[in-house]
């Protein structure tokens, strides 16, 4: 259905899932940074986003997360 809306929204797989979660987990430990809190839900949500707008690969999404501003 959305593609019917013209939506080239990825699909997102179980692994997508996966590595989104571990690279959540690493920067949430290098931060020091509560895995249930503020920051990390914002990654989280940056993450997704950024997947959804085309950014897959795992280095690339490192990169973006990793330059996100401290908080």
């Amino acid at each position: 259905m959305a593609q019917a809306f013209g939506s080239r929204t990825p699909p997102l797989y179980p692994e997508d899932v996966v590595m989104m979660q571990t690279l959540l987990a690493a920067y949430c430990e290098d931060r020091c940074c509560e895995k249930a809190g503020v920051e990390a839900q914002e990654a989280a949500r940056e993450l997704v986003y950024w997947f959804q707008i085309g950014v897959t690969k795992q280095s690339q999404l490192r990169e973006l997360l990793y330059s996100r501003a401290w908080s």
